[in-house]
């Protein structure tokens, strides 16, 4: 049996060389989704841990046991679509789709006990030292346990993750100019070219 290349007799060699090079390409870039996946599980559970360990990280009356780190699913987005009129609602629905082509993003469901309370999504795109936070939205109740929380909830899985991809800094893309103060808050200033970042924890 031949196969023809442009009009060439070719023999099967190249045909599985081609082949087994596909396969080598598929077989990496499944691990580099798997090994992206734990990363953000496993920076998930590291932010769960330490608010365990050090619960002076909340106000007084939030029980650490309760707050939840976990991704955006179906559940999450339910969950934001009974948040009400005042709710933003940013286009959550399209995170499902963002994470199968954006393998280093990073995608934060922030619950307490049964209630949805913040979601957020970041991501260093190409670049190989800075993640930036693209979405983060906190349940516009003013009463929701997590009220105040949110972000730098948000900022502490987000923080491990950039480590675990070794990202140096961490932006705000196009922050609301009325949450600038409270980032500020949180350590983050401008830079020198008039981004809004933090250093990465060592």
């Amino acid at each position: 049996m031949t196969i023809w290349f442009e009009g060439k007799k070719a023999g099967l060699a190249p045909v599985f060389s081609l082949l087994d090079s596909g396969n080598r390409l598929d077989m990496k870039s499944h691990k580099n989704d798997i090994r992206y996946q734990a990363y953000r599980s496993q920076a998930r559970k590291l932010a769960a841990e330490l608010l365990c360990g050090q619960p002076d990280l909340l106000r007084d009356g939030v029980d650490p046991q309760q707050v939840r780190f976990e991704p955006i699913t179906d559940e999450a987005l339910e969950a934001s679509h009974m948040w009400g009129e005042e709710a933003e609602l940013y286009p959550w629905e399209d995170v499902s789709s963002w994470k199968v082509t954006d393998r280093k993003g990073f995608d934060l469901s922030l619950w307490y006990g049964p209630e949805l309370c913040g979601l957020c999504y970041a991501t260093p795109r190409q670049s190989s030292i800075c993640i930036k936070i693209i979405l983060l939205e906190g349940k516009p109740d003013r009463s929701h346990p997590l009220k105040g929380e949110v972000a730098s909830l948000a900022l502490l899985a987000i923080d491990y993750y950039a480590r675990m991809i070794k990202c140096t800094e961490i932006e705000v893309q196009d922050p609301e100019p009325l949450a600038i103060p409270w980032y500020q808050e949180l350590g983050f200033d401008y830079s020198a070219d008039g981004r809004l970042v933090i250093q990465v924890n060592a």
